[in-house]
């Protein structure tokens, strides 16, 4: 099988895809619709029709044809999620709405979050009539006596039908309306293919949409129309009468292929040729279709493909599905297929519309998805309704066979290759040509081998969403037994946006993942708000496990030790052995990871000798010399160890006074919590003088006797650290010996590190200055969670608590090399949760997962009924708005807060429901704040003026934006006028 995409114009490959269509809420669902051959016909029965308003002399014509193809949730939107208010979204066409879900959901497919990716992305698409404006916007009197025409148009124009999904996901790419009828998508694609090649963008977005208004109430056919007599849709067949309207659309990503290739896209197909052309008056009239311009747009892509049609093997056809229709674009198809060959009914020949309807402007669009996923899974769906070619085809002396079952579709002596028709009223025909993705290879892993332990991330805007997220994660990863976790791992972090609700989940496997997603005692949940400050802690003396799997998998990790070891001129596995030095080149290494996912600590703190590695970390010193610094200082804290060191459970001021002699605080380590050393007998019988015993255990670690550290061990580390020139930090770290910042006077003084050995160690004191900054997550960097412990006594019940990057080495599971890849990957999950900005470890490539579960509620303006007149609009335009149907029911004052001026405030309340859609209105909130835009607040303007007869200007607008600051000011200006 030969693949040669060199040849022609560069390839621009199919990475994500979106569809709603009959019968489909999503992508998924649509391919297990053709596969299975399901049609999304829905017939209307009598009773529905009569209460949807169909006249019953209507139903009961003999021509009338009770069958539609229905789209679920029309009414319903997400508005939240992109940013709209309520009347925003109510105000928007429904096509609108529906095509930025879908440019939405495209991205996410693609395993692309915009607001990552560097380059610019275009958008390129159109949509049907504007019926919901005129039949509903404009038909509700309460609605249009508080909207202006701007407002209602932003939401409604073709013009703005791609710009507003450029603005809602902040695309900066080119931005083009397409409008050629039925071929409206396909010619999308087109031009968004052409614009990769010209360079306009690195991705674009191309489709359309189509929302039939009212779509469930049948239709009356007459003899000659377009659509079908019996309410069927039978490409190609004997009994084809034509199409029934369907509502929905769809949307694909597009990149140049050597782009998805590097970036480790999905493809699923290749647009290897496109052409775009009109019949003009070639043709019997305007809406009718012609042979030669349909032929000559098939020839031309063809011809840019520069492939041998007869290596094409499947046509998605633009099928009108009536005799005159299909009989002229077989004619078509096969003046440029069957030229100059004899052999017959080689290529297979279908139609998306059998299974869904005729989706007008979404038509083209969703049969190239239909095509793009057959070519990904090697499968040909039916083309539903065929029994018997229709003979005005004479299919059997063409190239061309009708697929009218379910077919495998191996490749032959080229890789499968596939073609897309699309005709549209006024002549605009387009033809693409599709080959199937080249074989996808695996990159390189920066981070753990396939099976290791992940860290998958999952964020949405509401805790219900996040929730509902994670267990469809987990149920798509039940049965998704070819992905890899690592590539959804990958695919959560780079393309996903980051919403306030998340969750982390650490898995080491996909049944893991599975297990974790679904429990929600095991997910890291959490509300993602400012972000916390990260606060580093460092220990001196806590052994290291013997399975380090951190080193083999994380390259910063690694790094950072190795460089260790070369300072040293030691072995690794020497060195992390080593007492002295294993805790600080532990730490280090630690720290060295957490900066490489982007970590910026606002203050680091080290417990005794672990301040080393803070000042190195802060340039302090050079690592070579910390290295000599801190074994120096761990060989002579050992000479001057004392007999025994206690944790006591008391202050240092308590201890002061109770203390013997011969004892000594070595460590304050919270509130009531010291280290002591002096005899076992005194220490073990230490009691208050009520004589209540205090609480001691006794300390395995090494501490100096502060008698016992002579002037001779001052000396040589204060020579020591003369010899290292020690520099002013470069990045703050707290003092373990005042509790405060530490100053450059301080890191540069030799006299400062030597007291090290002698002065008591003030880490409690210095967590309490943490604390003063704010939200604090302190993480500690080592092994263990003794200082995350220590750090615990202090910290605020309501806040995050604090987090360790490794186990113990006394932990049951510390030897299992994964097991610190657990642990360490569970904090750096518990950061993101809470909002700390991270770039994860790793790499991999973008594989399809569930998209965003939108929650959809009703956002939708309803006509006035006919039957039931509404009274003359007089008197305030707040009446007119209370009446408005939609999301909004009224507007209510919440408690709380500034209630000055309460009784303007109880009518200027109802005004803002009706600009924004928003029924509780609280005193303090901020009318720009909740929605408000420039255009609104000029309604607004009009209709304070109409409601209490005064004028505010647009600045007052600005300078009192809240309920309550805004009623004062209307209170003042009314009494002004008095």
């Amino acid at each position: 099988m030969t693949d040669d995409l060199t040849d022609g114009p560069e390839p621009v490959a199919v990475i994500g895809m979106a569809c709603r269509v009959p019968g489909a809420a999503d992508l998924a669902r649509f391919w297990d619709n053709l596969v299975a051959g399901r049609s999304a016909r829905t017939e209307l029965n009598r009773e529905h029709l009569l209460r949807a308003g169909v006249p019953a002399e209507q139903v009961d014509d003999p021509d009338f044809v009770p069958v539609g193809y229905l789209l679920d949730d029309v009414e319903n939107f997400d508005a939240a999620l992109f940013g709209m208010t309520p009347r925003e979204a109510a105000l928007a066409d429904p096509q609108h709405r529906l095509f930025l879900e879908l440019c939405h959901a495209a991205l996410e497919h693609a395993g692309w979050d915009p607001a990552r990716h560097s380059g610019d992305i275009g958008v390129y698409g159109g949509r049907g009539m504007e019926t919901y404006r005129w039949q509903h916007i404009h038909a509700n009197r309460a609605v249009m006596a508080v909207t202006d025409h701007t407002t209602i148009g932003n939401g409604n124009h073709a013009d703005t039908f791609t710009t507003l999904a450029s603005y809602h996901l902040n695309l900066r790419g080119p931005s083009v309306g397409v409008y050629t009828a039925c071929s409206t998508s396909l010619v999308a694609v087109h031009t968004a293919a052409e614009a990769l090649r010209a360079g306009e963008c690195d991705m674009a977005l191309a489709g359309g949409v189509s929302i039939e208004l009212p779509a469930d109430r049948g239709y009356l056919h007459r003899e000659g129309a377009a659509d079908s007599a019996d309410g069927h849709c039978r490409p190609f067949d004997a009994a084809a009468s034509g199409v029934v309207a369907g509502s929905g659309g769809g949307v694909v990503l597009l990149k140049r292929l050597a782009d998805a290739v590097d970036d480790g896209d999905h493809v699923y197909a290749v647009v290897l040729g496109n052409a775009v052309n009109n019949d003009g008056a070639a043709k019997v009239g305007f809406t009718a279709s012609g042979v030669a311009g349909q032929a000559a747009a098939i020839a031309n892509a063809l011809a840019t493909a520069g492939v041998d049609p007869r290596t094409v093997t499947y046509v998605e056809a633009s099928a009108t599905g009536s005799p005159l229709g299909d009989a002229i674009e077989v004619e078509a198809l096969t003046s440029v297929y069957g030229r100059g060959r004899a052999d017959r009914q080689w290529c297979a020949l279908g139609s998306v519309k059998s299974n869904i309807g005729h989706l007008s402007q979404g038509a083209g669009v969703v049969g190239l998805i239909k095509t793009a996923l057959a070519l990904d899974h090697g499968l040909l769906p039916a083309s539903l309704g065929f029994t018997a070619p229709n003979p005005a085809l004479d299919l059997a002396a063409t190239p061309f066979y009708v697929n009218a079952a379910l077919a495998g579709w191996e490749p032959g002596t080229t890789p499968r290759r596939a073609a897309v028709s699309s005709f549209g009223i006024g002549g605009t025909n387009a033809h693409v040509v599709l080959q199937q993705a080249p074989a996808r290879t695996s990159p390189a892993r920066a981070g753990s081998s396939t099976g290791g332990p992940e860290i998958l991330t999952v964020s949405a805007r509401t805790a219900t969403a996040r929730d509902t997220a994670a267990v469809r994660l987990a149920d798509h990863l039940a049965t998704a037994v070819d992905l890899d976790l690592a590539d959804v791992a990958h695919t959560l972090r780079v393309g996903r946006a980051e919403h306030p609700y998340r969750t982390a989940d650490r898995a080491t496997g996909p049944a893991d993942a599975v297990t974790a997603l679904r429990d929600p005692q095991r997910r890291l949940s959490a509300v993602a708000a400012a972000p916390p400050q990260v606060v580093l802690l460092f220990g001196d003396q806590a052994a290291v496990p013997a399975g380090l799997g951190l080193y083999a998998a994380e390259p910063a990790f690694t790094e950072a030790v190795d460089r260790c070891a070369a300072a040293t001129g030691r072995d690794v596995r020497e060195l992390l052995s080593d007492p002295l030095l294993a805790p600080f080149i532990v730490g280090f290494a630690t720290a060295r990871l957490w900066q490489s996912w982007g970590v910026r600590p606002a203050t680091m703190l080290g417990h005794s000798a672990g301040e080393y590695v803070a000042a190195t970390l802060a340039g302090v010193f050079d690592l070579p010399d910390a290295l000599r610094l801190v074994a120096l200082h761990g060989r002579l804290q050992r000479v001057a160890a004392a007999d025994a060191a206690y944790t006591v459970s008391a202050s240092a001021e308590k201890l002061v006074a109770l203390l013997p002699p011969q004892a000594s605080i070595v460590a304050v380590d919270g509130p009531a919590s010291c280290v002591v050393t002096g005899p076992v007998e005194l220490l073990e019988r230490l009691t208050e003088p009520s004589g209540r015993k205090i609480g001691t255990r006794r300390l395995r670690t090494v501490h100096p006797s502060p008698p016992a550290v002579t002037d001779a061990m001052v000396a040589e580390l204060t020579a020591a650290v003369v010899a290292a020139r020690p520099s002013a930090p470069s990045s703050p770290y707290l003092s373990c010996r005042t509790g405060l910042p530490v100053t450059a006077d301080q890191t540069r003084d030799p006299a400062y590190w030597a007291g090290l050995l002698r002065e008591a160690v003030l880490f409690g004191p210095a967590i309490a200055t943490a604390l003063t900054g704010g939200a604090t997550v302190f993480l500690e960097c080592g092994p263990g969670r003794r200082l995350a412990g220590l750090a615990q006594m202090q910290a605020p019940r309501d806040g995050i608590p604090p987090l360790h990057s490794l186990p113990a080495a006394t932990d049951a599971t510390a030897t299992d090399p994964a097991d610190d890849l657990v642990t360490c990957y569970a904090a750096a999950g518990r950061l993101w949760a809470h909002g700390v900005p991270l770039t994860f470890r790793g790499t991999g490539r973008r594989v399809a997962l569930p998209g965003y579960p939108y929650e959809r509620t009703r956002h939708w303006i309803d006509p006035d009924p006919p039957a039931a007149a509404l009274p003359p609009v007089t008197g305030t335009a707040t009446t007119a708005a209370a009446a408005a149907a939609g999301p909004v029911t009224g507007g209510t004052v919440a408690a709380g807060g500034d209630t000055a001026a309460p009784e303007v405030a109880a009518v200027l309340a109802p005004i803002w429901s009706s600009l924004l859609g928003i029924e509780r209105i609280r005193p303090d909130d901020d009318f720009f704040a909740i929605g408000g835009t420039s255009l609104t607040a000029v309604q607004l303007v009009a209709q304070v003026r109409v409601s209490f007869g005064v004028r505010l200007s647009m600045r007052l607008i600005f300078d009192a934006p809240t309920l309550a600051a805004m009623a004062r000011t209307i209170e003042q200006r009314r009494a002004a006028k008095v």
